[in-house]
């Protein structure tokens, strides 16, 4: 990296003021189920639809790029204690950890299991 060039990633990942364009990038299907709560909420083994992502655009659209963006669909395998990061699988099957304080700007929603006819 040369001298004086920003990191790709912020060091300190604390949620920012989330950018209009951010705030408006919501799929279809993230608009009509209603936010329950932050990630960081959703206890170990189960899933939550992503509703929003409240984070700066640059951060929002990483997640996304990893399969963590409103529409999609987490299983919350692990927490860490303390407070620590939880450890989250997409729908698509990628694992990754998230930092407590970035899945409190996480809002997410309950799965419900598909309405039988």
């Amino acid at each position: 990296m040369t001298p004086g060039a920003s990191s790709p990633l912020p060091l300190d990942p604390s949620p920012s003021t989330p950018s209009p364009a951010a705030a408006s990038a919501r799929p279809h299907g993230a608009r009509d189920a209603p936010a329950t709560g932050p990630l960081a909420a959703v206890r170990a083994g189960e899933q939550a639809l992503v509703v929003e992502v409240g984070l700066d655009a640059d951060l929002a659209g990483w997640l996304a790029a990893m399969g963590l963006g409103p529409g999609q669909t987490l299983t919350v395998i692990r927490r860490a204690v303390f407070g620590g990061p939880l450890h989250v699988r997409t729908g698509s099957g990628g694992e990754l950890a998230i930092n407590a304080s970035v899945a409190r700007s996480i809002l997410v929603a309950p799965v419900r299991p598909p309405e039988t006819t």
